[in-house]
């Protein structure tokens, strides 16, 4: 998608400037041709924006394409030629691992808002009563993590840091449906699902059987 912005040291009628990639536009920021009230645009913008309002979705939006540019580059073609390497059930371990602490760190980071509510950390003299809202709440959390990272990202950030990959075995674009699904079985079961990773040909735990999807490992350049 072509991008333009106006450059006011040009005279009038020659300051749009353009069209430039998502790519160029960011290289242009970093190397400070642009300012905050610098406007931009593109195609689907009702008028010009400010680069300071736009920045964070372009950013967003550019990590999105790279990540799909490395799965259509290099995972993609492991499928087609059936010679996938598949994550093993150790690394998806430890991508659990990783995970975990994260979801941790979210939990405390919303400690206004369950405190707010009622809900404390889990403690050793809870009832099972005493505890269900805080564990509604814990997975609500992995259920959000989960379903959005993968959609946008195909992978949490544990995945992501040992670089493997959750893909459709179609090789089609990961869906919210799918996303979800995949999340829900995976907290339904309790991470039991996992261990069938350790026997299936595909390394597949249960949730990814059922969503037809496959963890794989980036091929490394």
């Amino acid at each position: 998608m072509d991008w333009y912005y106006i450059d006011p040291s040009k005279p009038e009628g020659k300051r749009r400037n353009g069209p430039w990639s998502l790519r160029q536009m960011l290289g242009f920021a970093e190397q400070g041709a642009f300012v905050p009230e610098t406007l931009v645009w593109r195609d689907g913008y009702e008028g010009w924006k400010l680069w300071s309002t736009v920045e964070p979705e372009v950013k967003c939006e550019f990590q999105v394409e790279t990540i799909k540019q490395v799965i259509e580059e290099k995972v993609l073609p492991s499928l087609a030629a059936d010679k996938a390497n598949y994550a093993s059930f150790w690394m998806r371990l430890c991508a659990l691992a990783l995970d975990y602490v994260v979801i941790q760190l979210i939990f405390i980071l919303l400690t206004p808002f369950h405190a707010h509510l009622g809900i404390v950390a889990p403690q050793a003299t809870q009832t099972l009563a005493e505890l269900m809202p805080t564990t509604i709440f814990m997975l609500s959390i992995i259920f959000c993590y989960n379903s959005i990272f993968v959609k946008n990202y195909s992978g949490t950030l544990g995945k992501m840091a040992l670089g493997i990959v959750v893909v459709r075995h179609d090789g089609k674009p990961m869906t919210w449906s799918c996303a979800f699904l995949r999340s829900f079985l995976s907290i339904f079961f309790f991470g039991v699902s996992h261990l069938l990773a350790i026997f299936d040909m595909e390394k597949r735990a249960l949730h990814d059987v059922v969503a037809n999807t496959r963890v794989l490992k980036l091929q490394r350049a």
